[in-house]
């Protein structure tokens, strides 16, 4: 009788289990796309995204300019944002391109993971990433993540078709697929070379040498604009990224050459014993269809990391989450891979549920997290709360970017607080704020001397730590120019202040 009502469940699991494989993948697919829908264009816009919807309010040839002395990055992305957004940019329309490109991903991994591990697998693999909080998010966000994830889903999944049925055609489209995903963020290029170690666990003539080398060679072709559009940029970077723990640490490294060379030299030590270890315990099964399939997930895991920690130390620290996107695919395959071979069904029934629920939780959580950044808020209270003459002055200077975003947006141009300093108007180019800006007291103060009260709107000082020489600046030249603060209100991720002369 104990027994009963788990018997009662997995008879119910089972016959689930026993619906059409495309019914499965369509209701995961429906899954993914009925969690992304939530809330869709409920948050404001934060920093990234405000960028990402200004280029995409361009006009077209302004655009293109922007993307080769800017924004290599995300260039792809733009271009579709652009076309995307020609009905509409609300919050919805600009994210419903993410949510789309997450939602084709689910059955495009399905089919990945069927052909490399079988059915059950693929099955897990689809619900792990239909529930994944990351791709939940991402799929929430108006910029090239979903993207980048869609077309490494892609490109792999070319690349396993052509090494089983190995025709021009698989081969010719893993390259222009993977070189496009490069162009969506440029993480997307540490995948290829996962791909192409895991021949090593191929016997030599199961590889087309002449049809991969073909397609190698056109990969790289394809691939020549991007260097030059990296190259060319003048973005600000990712430089803020060396102030996280592991950015501190590959800092510290890469300032001290003999260190560097010999946490190389450990590294590479560290692979080949990996290697001779493998080489030993799998015997003749190292060089198999069945070892291939594993190996490829855990180098496609794995390997993005590993060049990233290489950058690091010889050239500037990338640790940022969200450009580990790539690497999504494999870890969910993996972990469904784990599930898929535990033998007792009760077992793999607890460990299935408890893993999907843990997932849950974490998309509820980004649900109740709130938004990061209220940028509409910020700007609506602003410009109802500012008299004429006032003044707005940002820090950090680029956060006038999503605020000038909303102000177009609202048609509050004409009302809102004149820009302090630097002092360009509301028409202005408001991308060219996104660089390195220097704030220094005596020009503060000097611009800020004309207006009789200012509204200091600040965020992201959570980059800069407790001691920001510019925020003081900032401070210094307000109130050498007489202002006080009388007052603030705090939004998501934003803070606004009023500074004011005595009386005001």
């Amino acid at each position: 009788m104990t027994n009963a009502p788990l018997r009662t469940a997995l008879s119910r699991a089972s016959s689930f289990l026993r619906l059409s494989p495309r019914v499965l993948v369509g209701l995961e697919t429906a899954l993914a796309a009925s969690l992304g829908l939530i809330a869709l264009g409920h948050r404001s816009y934060w920093l990234d995204e405000s960028v990402s919807v200004t280029l995409a309010r361009l006009h077209f040839g302004d655009l293109l300019h922007s993307l080769r002395v800017r924004e290599g990055n995300m260039s792809l992305y733009h271009l579709l944002l652009w076309g995307w957004l020609r009905p509409g940019d609300s919050e919805f329309a600009a994210r419903s391109l993410s949510l789309l490109a997450v939602v084709a991903t689910v059955p495009l991994l399905y089919l990945l993971a069927r052909r490399l591990l079988g059915q059950k697998a693929a099955l897990l693999a689809g619900l792990l990433l239909a529930l994944n909080p990351m791709a939940i998010h991402y799929a929430q966000e108006a910029r090239g993540y979903a993207l980048c994830l869609l077309l490494v889903t892609a490109s792999v999944y070319l690349f396993v078709r052509a090494l089983e049925q190995p025709r021009w055609l698989f081969w010719l489209g893993f390259a222009p697929v993977a070189a496009l995903a490069g162009y969506a963020h440029f993480f997307a290029l540490f995948v290829p070379p996962a791909l192409l170690l895991s021949l090593l666990f191929l016997p030599a003539e199961a590889v087309p040498w002449r049809k991969g080398l073909s397609s190698a060679g056109l990969f790289v072709l394809l691939l020549v604009p991007l260097v030059y559009l990296v190259g060319s940029s003048q973005a600000s970077g990712v430089e803020w990224a060396s102030g996280n723990l592991p950015g501190r640490i590959a800092t510290r490294i890469h300032d001290r050459p003999l260190l560097v060379v010999a946490v190389l030299l450990f590294g590479l030590a560290f692979v080949a014993l990996a290697w001779f270890w493998l080489a030993r315990a799998l015997g003749p099964r190292l060089r198999s269809r069945a070892t291939w399939a594993v190996a490829l997930l855990v180098l496609w895991l794995l390997v993005p990391f590993a060049l990233v920690c290489v950058l690091a130390v010889v050239y500037k620290p990338l640790f940022v989450v969200r450009y580990f996107i790539v690497c999504l695919p494999p870890l969910v395959t993996l972990l469904a891979l784990a599930l898929a071979r535990i033998r007792r069904p009760l077992l793999a029934l607890g460990a299935v549920s408890l893993l999907a629920l843990v997932s849950l939780a974490g998309v509820v959580r980004w649900y109740q997290s709130g938004q990061s950044e209220d940028w509409r808020g910020a700007e609506h209270y602003v410009v109802e709360s500012a008299r004429p003459g006032d003044g707005v002055l940002f820090y950090a200077p680029y956060v006038r970017i999503p605020f000038a975003l909303y102000l177009e947006r609202a048609g509050d141009s004409g009302r809102a607080p004149r820009p302090v300093y630097p002092g360009d108007g509301w028409n202005a180019n408001e991308l060219k704020f996104d660089g390195n800006i220097v704030m220094r007291a005596r020009l503060v103060r000097e611009r800020a001397a004309g207006f009789r009260r200012i509204w200091l709107v600040t965020s992201h000082q959570e980059l800069y730590g407790a001691s920001d020489p510019g925020y003081e600046a900032t401070l210094a030249g307000l109130k050498a120019a007489g202002l006080r603060e009388s007052g603030s209100r705090s939004f998501a991720g934003v803070r606004v202040a009023r500074y004011a002369r005595p009386g005001h």
